[in-house]
């Protein structure tokens, strides 16, 4: 069995009511003698689903978020300006 910890960033914006936010997740990969992948996901150390399979804006709960490589959202803060 194959184990990794890796930490990945992204970025999101709701496309309903346009929050954006970034958030960086501790990610515990295993693959096991069969091949199988399984990823375990953890923000603030606390277990979460993938960010990447239905995420839900923390502002008004839609599920239409735009997912961005990380940063994304603190150039356009800065472009409000």
């Amino acid at each position: 069995m194959h184990n990794e910890h890796v930490q990945r960033s992204y970025s999101f914006a709701c496309l309903d009511c346009g929050h954006g936010w970034e958030s960086t997740y501790d990610i515990d990969v295993s693959v096991d003698e069969h091949a199988r992948i399984t990823a375990i996901y953890r923000l603030g150390g606390r277990r979460v689903p993938s960010p990447l399979q239905s995420p839900r804006c923390p502002a008004c709960e839609s599920r239409k978020i735009r997912i961005m490589r990380p940063g994304r959202v603190a150039t356009a803060h800065l472009h409000e300006r």
